[in-house]
């Protein structure tokens, strides 16, 4: 809790603040300041002063500030620019307190000029540093609150004495002066809120960052089951090679014997082909298969890579044995690690992650138009659903590389689903590389029309879609 009147009375009173020179002001964050003082017979010494949070007060630092108290924002700068030009270099030449207030005044001279500096260590909205001239109007102010008339030029006015409307107490006391005894309670109670608070932001960020990884580790294992009897189309290409004269145009199927089994397999073909075709076909197939496959089983072993070292990492940045300052510090790096990368990624459309390719999604005309203009080239690959409109997604070309199976299935599942074929659950789509498309001479925004291009048709997969998207916040 806050300090009351009267304990802020007993602080005051142990401070050397007449006679004080004010050298220097630190801002650590929305709410804290730091003031350093020099007095001809104490010294230099440091005032801290929090407002508008559970734990306002003010007390002597026996101690540097550490790191978890430090930060900034816009709004602080403005006060601090003030404090730096119109504060720093002041003599405190009188210390009021309000009666039963926990309004504190500092007149301050700065070479000649008079200036009034009322702290007001409330829990509220009340709280607030004010900075008038001589006659009270107001220089500057901590927070400006133009509801309250508290702002530049405005008017301050004290308010008047009341009588104290319930007992306050000073809490009991310990062997140390009370400056030291503040210093120590709420120095350990501010590190605690501050620590729950964070280990809270990196769970939830971790819980995020391993269900990803699970639905990575789910979709890959997936592909495997599908495609792992791949060595079937290789056995069928093998008996129809074996088979081949008894092969003849417009058959839509033959059965035919397999010699390792003895049973009679029944083989569909493509009638329009010719043997060598058919033959040739369910070659490819298995080709197809047998890279799926392998691709699928190095993503699956990456994938629980990353998933163990992820959980491990987690693990020891959440050790409950570690000494709080320093487990603040750590947790304040990971969340601004966090924000840093999302920072950098760009803000036109989606960019998604498949494997080691990135996937840029546009969801209307506009994102469609500024990803050709200024974020793909023409390796990269673009999707998009037949007959439909929708967003354009493009594949990032990864040199030397071709792009498996398994990332063009996201690539379409993601087309799809930012379509009006969506309602549908599965569409035929086309891509191409983008040195393929063509714009339409004045056509409307983000229109191209596809050369080269090749066909795919989707059906609407949840677990590739969730995994895909659960790592976008916008998606």
């Amino acid at each position: 809790m806050s300090l009351n009147w009267r304990e802020i009375e007993l602080i005051l009173s142990e401070l050397p603040l007449q006679g004080s020179s004010l050298q220097q002001t630190i801002q650590h964050d929305f709410h804290s300041l730091s003031w350093n003082f020099y007095h001809p017979d104490e010294g230099r010494w440091t005032l801290y002063t929090e407002f508008g949070t559970p734990f306002s007060r003010l007390h002597a630092v026996s101690k540097a500030i550490t790191y978890n108290q430090k930060g900034k924002t816009a709004k602080l700068q403005r006060f601090i620019q003030f404090s730096r030009a119109n504060l720093e270099g002041c003599k405190v030449i009188e210390v009021y307190q309000q009666p039963f207030d926990r309004l504190v005044l500092l007149r301050l001279d700065n070479h000649g000029r008079r200036l009034n500096m009322y702290l007001r260590f409330y829990s509220g909205p009340g709280a607030n540093i004010l900075v008038t001239d001589q006659d009270d109007i107001l220089q500057d102010l901590l927070y400006r609150r133009p509801n309250r008339n508290e702002h530049s030029k405005g008017i301050f006015t004290l308010p008047p004495v009341q009588q104290e409307s319930k007992v306050f107490l000073v809490r009991p006391r310990t062997e140390t002066s009370f400056n030291n005894q503040i210093e120590a309670e709420y120095g350990t109670n501010s590190n605690e809120s501050t620590y729950e608070d964070l280990v809270r932001k990196v769970q939830a960020k971790a819980e995020k960052e391993l269900r990803i990884l699970q639905n990575t580790v789910s979709s890959h294992l997936k592909t495997l089951r599908f495609c792992e009897g791949f060595d079937s189309f290789r056995k069928i290409a093998d008996i129809l090679s074996a088979n081949q004269h008894l092969l003849t145009r417009r058959m839509p199927s033959i059965d035919l014997e397999d010699w390792e089994s003895g049973k009679i397999i029944h083989i569909e073909l493509d009638e329009k082909q010719k043997a060598s075709a058919n033959i040739a076909l369910y070659y490819e197939k298995y080709q197809k298969a047998k890279g799926t496959y392998e691709n699928a089983l190095a993503e699956v072993e990456k994938a629980k890579k990353a998933f163990s070292e992820k959980e491990s990492h987690y693990k020891d940045i959440l050790r409950e044995d570690q000494d709080k300052t320093r487990a603040i510090a750590r947790l304040q790096r990971e969340l601004k690690e966090g924000k840093v990368q999302q920072t950098v990624q760009q803000k036109t459309g989606l960019v998604l992650h498949s494997g080691e390719y990135t996937l840029l999604v546009g969801r209307n005309a506009k994102e469609n138009d500024e990803l050709l203009r200024h974020h793909v080239r023409g390796n990269d690959y673009w999707l998009h659903t037949r007959d439909y409109p929708g967003g354009y997604v493009f594949i990032k070309y990864i040199k030397n590389k071709s792009v498996p199976l398994d990332v063009l299935l996201d690539a379409a599942n993601l087309a799809l689903i930012f379509s009006k074929a969506k309602s549908q659950k599965k569409a035929e789509l086309y891509y191409t590389q983008v040195k393929y498309l063509r714009r339409v001479k004045e056509g409307k925004t983000g229109l191209v029309i596809p050369t080269q291009e090749k066909n795919i048709s989707v059906t609407l997969d949840d677990g590739r879609l969730s995994r895909l998207l659960l790592e976008h916040a916008n998606a």
